[in-house]
């Protein structure tokens, strides 16, 4: 799912689609690409609307691990979060029978998709259900999402939006025949029109994730998401499939400091405090002080010697306090 507008994201979206937009110098939609190449996937469909060439190109140039991308365009008109699926469906299960992964694009998960899907199809032999969503037991401390409430593996409604309840991460397996609830064209919701009716149904079923997850929704998110992959990466306590990702394109330059690879100067380092990051472009002139809680990708705030408590893409930048 890539054709959101990332109205939150602004003004970084301005210029770059969400899902190409960096984490740890590697665009996020990447991560989602490396989970389904991981699991055998052979055919990727992504939706484009905002900034369609941008989005195509980029999407182009990921490493796709030997599956085959198909566009969805939408460029004429975005179809919202079910009508994307609905007019990608004949490239999704082109047998109109074939069940397939949905992946939001703008989150990183650490996620067995494998064990997703024998989970969906258990319960689609016990209780017939037409989608199985993965859930992440409690939401991160601080952020508030819609609980999921569920009982014996199937999804029984929608709570509240509150702190530190089961949530969507953004994963999910789907039957063509969840997708019947919803208009033949045009724009449609995934949660008003297709989810409740499965709930209702009685034919939404969850699988309980334990892995991490990430959202890179809003400037602080993002920022965030830097911050604990940093950390992680110092404790040692990051999956073996992002840590590779990682430092194929980058390295540990100070202690809780990570530069991009593509660039060989590294003296004026020594000043800078982690947690920070830096992705640094052709025309880049370093900050004398960097960090803490810093991520500067190309240039920063003109003339700032000091770039700290926020994060930067090519002179766009928010601050972004603790």
């Amino acid at each position: 799912m890539t054709a959101g507008l990332g109205t939150r994201l602004r003004p970084f979206t301005e210029v770059v689609p969400k899902p190409l937009l960096p984490v740890m110098g590697i665009p996020v939609a990447q991560y989602a690409v490396d989970l389904l190449s991981a699991t055998g996937v052979t055919d990727v469909v992504a939706n484009i609307h905002h900034l369609p060439e941008k989005a195509t190109s980029g999407l182009k140039a990921l490493d796709w691990g030997g599956a085959r991308l198909h566009i969805s365009d939408e460029t004429s008109q975005i179809l919202g979060s079910g009508g994307g699926l609905k007019k990608a469906q004949p490239l999704l299960s082109p047998d109109q029978k074939s069940p397939f992964y949905v992946l939001n694009a703008d989150v990183l998960c650490d996620i067995d998709l494998l064990a997703l899907r024998y989970r969906h199809e258990q319960l689609k032999r016990q209780w017939g259900v037409k989608l199985t969503l993965a859930l992440n037991p409690v939401s991160p401390p601080g952020e508030k999402y819609r609980e999921i409430l569920v009982k014996d593996g199937l999804i029984t409604g929608l709570g509240e939006i509150r702190e530190r309840c089961p949530f969507y991460i953004g994963a999910a397996v789907l039957e063509p025949g969840a997708l019947a609830s919803l208009p033949p064209t045009g724009p449609s919701e995934f949660v008003t029109q297709m989810l409740l009716p499965a709930i209702q149904s009685g034919m939404a079923g969850a699988y309980l994730n334990s892995g991490e997850w990430f959202d890179v929704g809003s400037p602080k998110s993002w920022l965030n998401t830097h911050l604990s992959l940093i950390e992680m990466l110092e404790l040692g306590k990051i999956s073996q499939k992002w840590r590779r990702r990682i430092e194929s394109v980058n390295s540990r330059v100070q202690p809780r400091v990570w530069l991009n690879k593509k660039t060989s100067r590294r003296s004026y380092v020594e000043n800078w405090v982690g947690p920070a990051y830096a992705s640094p472009t052709s025309r880049w002139s370093p900050p004398q002080n960097l960090g803490p809680r810093s991520v500067l990708y190309g240039e920063g705030p003109q003339e700032m010697k000091q770039f700290s408590d926020g994060i930067a893409y090519d002179g766009q930048w928010v601050s972004v306090q603790r």
